[in-house]
């Protein structure tokens, strides 16, 4: 009997799965900038990350390869005390040797801790499956997603805060600045601006911590860098 071929995952995926699987990761933004490829920003406390969409998903995708290995282990018993026995070599000498145990001779513990491991692990398979599911949906259906996603984002600024009775403090450092003027580049109402037009715009709002001097000519520099580095990978 021939085996069905494997299903790409996401192809079944629907857009509110995609949604939450995007908000359960926190990513805070997704975006496209020309040209280049699919970018989003991870949120998290020590300031997050951006990463393009495919890195995301081959971190999912060398995890699975992993925790296939590891399931193979446990089908195998590896985790279980393994047998003593003896392999002849011949005339009446023999190798004490040991062996993997097979299932009927695995103890009830063992055999308890054989299925909760399974457990464990397709639950752990399910969960990277469903991150590529969500990221290739992204990638197929991202024109169509894009207004959602513009709605949805996350705001960079984790804590609003006056810094000088004028201007708000932006906390997510520099790269995160020069990401959201990239993206802001991106939008329709947006191309009559340069992009060092963008920046001047985001210095008169937000005042970014711990580098109040930062100017727009440096901002503007810091997107062109990482345009170039985008376009290298």
């Amino acid at each position: 009997m021939q085996e069905a071929p494997e299903r790409t995952p996401g192809i079944w995926m629907t857009e509110q799965q995609c949604l939450q699987m995007l908000d359960a990761l926190h990513i805070a933004h997704v975006f496209k900038p020309e040209k280049g490829k699919m970018m989003l920003t991870v949120s998290g406390q020590a300031g997050g990350e951006t990463l393009s969409v495919s890195e995301f998903k081959a971190r999912s995708t060398t995890t699975l390869a992993e925790l296939e290995d590891r399931k193979r282990d446990i089908e195998d018993n590896a985790f279980a005390s393994m047998m003593d026995g003896r392999l002849p070599t011949g005339g009446e000498r023999s190798l004490q040797v040991k062996y993997l145990k097979r299932d009927d001779q695995l103890t009830t513990e063992e055999e308890n801790e054989k299925r909760r491991l399974l457990r464990e692990i397709g639950g752990e398979m399910s969960h990277h499956r469903t991150i590529v599911g969500a990221m290739n949906y992204l990638q197929i259906h991202f024109k169509e997603l894009e207004p959602k996603l513009a709605r949805r984002e996350v705001p960079l600024v984790d804590t609003v805060q006056r810094a000088d009775g004028v201007k708000l403090r932006w906390t997510k450092g520099i790269k995160s600045a020069a990401l959201f003027c990239l993206k802001e580049s991106q939008k329709e109402e947006n191309t009559a601006k340069t992009p060092l037009d963008l920046c001047r715009e985001f210095l008169a709002h937000y005042s970014i911590d711990r580098e109040e001097d930062y100017t727009p000519e440096q901002l503007f520099s810091n997107m062109q860098q990482i345009v170039q580095l985008d376009r290298a990978r």
